[in-house]
């Protein structure tokens, strides 16, 4: 089947393609919800490729005032004006003429210019206008007769909410249904598209966050894994620290294309094992991107140097990679996206994230918060991946806890890092949980973390301190 591409950023991927050729398609939402812009950045990418679209108003806005706000995106370009871009005003026509020459006029307008792209915004204005629905009924099926006959692509946009879209005579006869709306989240106001119908093609269901900036529309597609997704090789090499006595304890180092758990309280140095674990393996000449929520990357570097790492060396030659995020700025819905991405493009072997809490913080949805990290770490696991999630835990001296959020279930290996108390003093120690599939020393060892790195010390003779 032949498809419109649309150009925005991710959207013909979720379409499989595209949008049918010659479908009628109504793009559905409140007002400000970004229809307009959504449809105009559909016309104006595909004017670059030579098609012209008619596009038809029926709320009077002027030609100078609609180019006044398209001006400020960069895909819109006033070379196309008259010539790929095609303006008409149907609602002077229904003003000063009637819902009966409607049908005439667009007609008309089509024979006149022959676009492959016809828009009608807002067509629920043409439905308000309508005396009874039964009219109206009979004007959609009409005009649905009339633009199959063109071949042109057609886009109804409306201000229509979700409840109506299932109970309104004109949804019945469309190809495609796009409905976009908001949510107010903890701190952003944030939107999303879902594709309701299409008919023809395969598409990505559920909710897509996407956001209006300079550029355009730029859609982040839900993460999922299903079917042969799921399915990947189970490898069995090591990736190691490098730090002798906790590369000991886990056998040999972490089981390569794992998820590990590193939980601590503040202090205890959950970033710094991270760190080594990334360094490490860039004296191995493997990859290592390290994404942090809460230290910027010249904070990182200075850590590293007061610990005796050339982590400036290996940032220059491109074997490890920091990014900051603030966790102010951070959107889980946009930012997992981006990252997997991050992770893809540079070949990532060796990847951290500290730490998952801000990812938590950011999530008003618990359970979205978990499913989302579980679909990232699957997307790292089928790309063998060796992973570090740090975790922190809020109670320095409680019982042991992972993390409040039952995430523990999706990691491979769990290490945790904390402090006991020891004849008035206060020590660190680190004990293995988990390692699944290979196995693990028991014992619980202090560490210490001086000018010359970690050094894992002796087992801390103490009894019950994970109580």
């Amino acid at each position: 089947m032949d498809k419109l591409t649309t150009g925005i950023k991710n959207l013909d991927g979720i379409l499989a393609g595209g949008i049918p050729l010659y479908s009628l398609n109504i793009v559905s939402g409140s007002p400000g919800s970004g229809k307009t812009i959504f449809v105009q950045n559909i016309i104006f990418n595909n004017a670059r490729n030579g098609l012209k679209s008619l596009y038809l108003t029926t709320i009077s806005e002027s030609q100078f005032k609609m180019v006044r706000h398209l001006q400020k995106f960069e895909f819109f370009s006033d070379d196309f004006l008259g010539d790929k871009f095609i303006y008409g005003d149907l609602g002077a026509v229904l003003r000063e003429q009637g819902t009966d020459k409607v049908l005439g006029y667009l007609t008309e307008m089509i024979k006149r210019h022959q676009p492959n792209i016809v828009v009608i915004d807002s067509f629920k204005a043409i439905r308000d206008i309508f005396p009874d629905e039964k009219t109206f009924k009979a004007f959609v099926f009409d005009l649905a007769a009339a633009l199959s006959i063109w071949e042109v692509t057609v886009f109804l946009v409306g201000e229509y909410e979700e409840k109506e879209l299932t109970l309104l005579s004109e949804f019945a006869i469309a190809d495609g249904i796009f409905h976009l709306y908001g949510h107010e989240e903890k701190r952003f106001q944030k939107r999303y598209l879902r594709i309701l119908k299409m008919r023809g093609t395969n598409f990505e269901q559920g909710e897509h966050l996407f956001q209006i900036s300079p550029a355009g529309i730029e859609i982040y597609p839900r993460i999922k894994l299903e079917g042969k997704e799921l399915q990947y090789e189970v490898r069995t090499g090591k990736r190691g620290f490098g730090i002798t006595g906790l590369d000991e304890m886990l056998s040999g180092g972490l089981t390569e294309g794992t998820i590990t758990l590193i939980s601590g309280g503040t202090g205890t140095g959950k970033t710094a094992f991270a760190l080594k674990f990334l360094l490490e393996g860039a004296e191995k000449g493997e990859k290592g991107l390290f994404i942090s929520f809460e230290e910027p990357v010249a904070q990182l570097q200075d850590n590293a140097r007061h610990l005796g790492w050339e982590l400036d060396r290996y940032l220059e030659d491109g074997r490890l990679d920091i990014k900051f995020i603030s966790p102010i700025e951070l959107d889980v819905d946009k930012h997992a996206f981006e990252i997997l991405d991050m992770v893809q493009e540079n070949k990532v072997e060796r990847f951290v994230i500290d730490s998952i809490s801000s990812f938590e913080s950011s999530v008003s949805d618990i359970q979205k918060y978990k499913d989302y990290l579980w679909a990232i770490g699957q997307q790292l696991k089928r790309r063998h991946i060796t992973t570090i999630f740090t975790v922190l835990n809020e109670d320095l001296f409680s019982p042991v806890v992972v993390s409040k959020a039952q995430i523990s279930l999706m990691a491979d290996n769990i290490i945790i890092l904390r402090y006991v108390e020891d004849n008035s003093s206060v020590k660190k120690v680190v004990g293995v949980l988990k390692t699944r599939g290979t196995n693990h020393n028991k014992n619980l060892k202090e560490y210490e973390i001086t000018p010359n790195g970690i050094n894992i010390l002796g087992k801390l003779e103490i009894e019950n301190m994970l109580r």
